[in-house]
């Protein structure tokens, strides 16, 4: 090989190497840029969802300091020595309003009827019967509540036992 077709050669590998050099530059950069651009979209989303977060729990206390609010109301009507009857008015429409909240949020009572599921209840008490097929539940204790498939609150319930005779 003669001396020229040495240097082109030389040049020819020096210059690919700059563009190679380049593009790598190039693509370092690019890399830098998305990883910039993932760090900020991550940290658009966590305020994104902290705001929200704290956007329903300001809604949801509002509506438990209105239900406050009624409660006070029967408070100071009893201490005026208003018709206790009234007062249970008062206290039974607060029931409702508080009820009414909670469904309109998602919860649901947990159903009691029927056989012991400890998914969704907590036996608390047995009952020896003779008349119901074991693991019927026969009273409810404490009610239960569910938000979607999530247990708020297992019910608490009575349920039947096989009856020995003893």
């Amino acid at each position: 090989m003669n001396a020229d077709a040495h240097d082109s050669e030389a040049a020819a590998g020096s210059e690919r190497e700059a563009e190679l050099e380049a593009e790598v530059a190039a693509l370092n950069d690019q890399l830098l840029r998305q990883r910039a651009e993932m760090d900020n979209f991550r940290k658009r989303v966590n305020r994104t969802t902290d705001d929200l977060i704290q956007q329903a729990k300001s809604s949801l206390l509002g509506d438990i300091l209105s239900v406050a609010d009624d409660l006070d109301r029967t408070l100071a009507a009893l201490d005026s020595g208003s018709d206790p009857r009234s007062a249970r008015e008062g206290v039974q429409l607060t029931r409702n309003r508080l009820e009414a909240l909670l469904q309109a949020r998602g919860v649901r009572v947990i159903d009691t009827d029927g056989v012991f599921d400890p998914r969704w209840h907590e036996a608390v008490a047995a009952r020896p019967s003779s008349d119901l097929p074991a693991g019927t539940i026969t009273a409810e204790v404490q009610a239960g509540y569910r938000w979607g498939d999530d247990v708020l609150r297992a019910a608490r319930v009575e349920v039947a036992v096989a009856d020995d005779g003893m």
